[in-house]
């Protein structure tokens, strides 16, 4: 039986801009803008291809130029679309703006189209689902879309909640959920701790835990990464390189998290599986690039081996 990675969520159209100067608000800021493919969960389904993993991609997709085009380019990518939904309505879109140092300043999405995938369908590739190693969910589904997941998936569940906003859809519900992958605004969201230490991640991550979530690794992001499982918990300091963009560096984590812990000799080491989020972050960070397609296992294990990410136990 083929080992593959299911991931339901959103595939978009991404318009980035990064000015040259210092944002100005309410005014004209020269710079330079972008478009490219995008979407947590596709991202997350292309460095998931990039790591060698085979993966079926659960989204919907508008039957406009854009949407055609996207989905020609994820079928480039070695991910199979076989059970991506095509509709009439309009793309789905990703506007964001950076600031002088690439750190998103300001963002809109537009991704209602992704409301398209419903528990009814779900229940149609049920077989495709279990028979999965991992099923992978963003949070620009719907919440009754994440229930139902949650009801039918006998597999492990690995959860990204795209933002605080869209994190909304699975608080007080986290029973249930094998990984999940939260930033600190996330975390702070899902947990009602305020996050300002590292004491205070650690206590979101064991709030996290204590609803019934087996493994949390909390994105900290220049101060690197916390994992969590059971009664361990660690910080992992972040790969040195210059930062260009943060742009696209949590889906590249997250890819790298699924690929590590999907590993049959490393599945369960979450040092190991933060360390090679860090990595891949740091692939990405480093290029100014949504997605980077330099990323490798070979580029992440190489850089997990050079030692320059210390390990804390907390």
């Amino acid at each position: 039986m083929e080992d593959y990675i299911v991931v339901i969520g959103a595939a978009n159209i991404d318009i980035g801009g990064n000015p040259y100067n210092k944002l100005i608000k309410n005014d004209s800021n020269p710079g330079k803008i972008t478009i490219s493919y995008g979407g947590v969960g596709r991202n997350i389904a292309e460095n998931l291809s990039m790591l060698g993993m085979n993966v079926k991609l659960v989204v919907a997709m508008g039957n406009d130029a854009l949407g055609r085009d996207l989905l020609e380019y994820c079928k480039k990518c070695g991910i199979d679309t076989s059970y991506t939904l095509i509709d009439d309505g309009n793309s789905s879109m990703y506007m964001y703006i950076n600031n002088v140092e690439g750190d998103m300043a300001i963002a809109l999405s537009d991704v209602d189209i992704a409301h398209k995938i419903t528990p009814s369908y779900l229940d149609s590739i049920e077989k495709l689902i279990n028979n999965a190693q991992v099923v992978v969910m963003d949070c620009n589904v719907t919440h009754e879309l994440f229930m139902h997941l949650k009801k039918i998936c006998k597999v492990p569940i690995f959860i990204d909640p795209v933002s605080q906003s869209h994190a909304s859809k699975i608080k007080n519900h986290l029973n249930g959920i094998n990984t999940i992958k939260p930033n600190r605004l996330e975390a702070e969201y899902l947990t009602d701790i305020p996050i300002e230490s590292l004491e205070d991640y650690k206590k979101a991550a064991e709030e996290i835990l204590s609803q019934g979530v087996k493994r949390v690794f909390i994105s900290m992001g220049s101060d690197g990464m916390l994992a969590a499982q059971d009664n361990d918990y660690y910080l992992i300091d972040k790969y040195p390189v210059e930062v260009k963009s943060t742009t696209g560096a949590g889906d590249s984590a997250g890819a790298a998290l699924i690929w590590s812990l999907s590993d049959k000799e490393y599945g369960q080491d979450i040092i190991r599986a933060a360390e090679a989020a860090n990595a891949a972050a740091s692939v990405t960070v480093e290029s100014g690039k949504t997605i980077n397609h330099e990323l490798s296992e070979e580029l992440i294990i190489q850089r997990i081996e050079e030692g320059k990410m210390k390990v804390h136990k907390i």
